[in-house]
């Protein structure tokens, strides 16, 4: 049951993100700031199609060798509950990192007066916890046996 409700939050934020993405996407000038120094100025620009294929790869490639190495430790003898919910909550903390981090290229690209401090610590919060969720599930897949 439980790994079945992770399962259905783990769809529901790759939509989620996949949705964050497009809007994001559509807000985006034709060539995209990605990185900015400490005082805010531009320091590197990629054009937009070439960030959409970025990303979009980035997204596609990582949620499906999660679904692929669901697939591959379902078969295996030594396979828990608790490893494939580790895997899900990998891809539900994946999805709003992926998230996060596009919409705050969407902040910096905006041309609003935004004091981009106040965002940044939901790349590093959301990122945190996509670290915890590796290591729980690492932690799950080693030490605890079906």
């Amino acid at each position: 049951m439980v790994v079945r409700f992770f399962s259905a939050i783990g769809w529901i934020t790759v939509m989620f993100s996949f949705a964050v993405f497009m809007i994001a996407y559509a807000n985006f000038p034709d060539e995209v700031l990605v990185n900015v120094n400490k005082l805010g100025e531009p320091l590197h620009y990629l054009s937009k199609s070439s960030l959409f294929y970025i990303l979009i790869a980035f997204l596609v490639l990582f949620n499906a060798s999660l679904v692929g190495l669901k697939g591959i430790l379902k078969n295996q003898s030594a396979y828990s509950d608790w490893s494939q919910t580790g895997l899900h909550i990998t891809q539900i903390f994946f999805n709003l990192f992926f998230a996060s981090s596009v919409y705050f290229f969407n902040i910096i690209n905006s041309r609003e007066n935004f004091n981009y401090s106040n965002f940044g610590y939901l790349i590093f919060v959301t990122g945190i916890l996509l670290v915890i969720s590796v290591v729980f599930t690492l932690v799950a897949r080693l030490v605890i046996k079906k």
